[in-house]
């Protein structure tokens, strides 16, 4: 078996593009296509440990993250909820490309995004359902608009 990489900038950033070239469709194709199909299935809903159990959180139900020194936030319609964590760890658990950080703090779900507004110094504010705001900072405004496609 030969493994390449090609890099495409043409491929979104969140997106990985697999092909599988053989000389025929054998078992071992087969058997690799059907792991790759495996690792590219998300879940739904994800775990998250809040005090003495576990709670399933539908993945499209999250608003936004937030995290102030290791205490996360998860925004959610029905219930907002606190748990110890990481960021960046949650954001690997997500692995959606339908959110983006947009603070060194703040993660948020583009299908919850109502509008955007100027704010002071560059910043801007990110007008959420359920009346969440969240600033923006200059450092992510960049990727949140290459996101949006602006």
């Amino acid at each position: 078996m030969k493994i390449n990489f090609n890099q495409d900038d043409k491929i979104p950033k969140n997106e990985i593009d697999v092909t599988v070239k053989a000389a025929n469709f054998s078992d071992e194709v087969q058997e690799l296509m059907r792991k790759l199909e495996e690792l590219s299935v998300k879940f739904s809903a994800i775990p998250l440990s809040i005090k003495d159990r576990v709670v399933m959180v539908q993945v499209k139900q999250i608003i936004a993250i937030e995290v102030f020194e290791n205490e996360l936030t998860i925004y959610t319609h029905e219930e907002n909820y606190q748990l110890r964590g990481q960021l960046k760890k949650m954001i690997e658990k997500i692995n959606d490309g339908d959110f983006v950080q947009i603070s060194k703090n703040t993660v948020i779900n583009l299908n919850h995004l109502n509008s955007l507004e100027a704010a002071f110094s560059g910043n801007m504010t990110a007008f959420l359902t359920d009346d969440l705001k969240f600033s923006v900072s200059r450092k992510y405004l960049s990727g949140l608009k290459k996101q949006l496609g602006m």
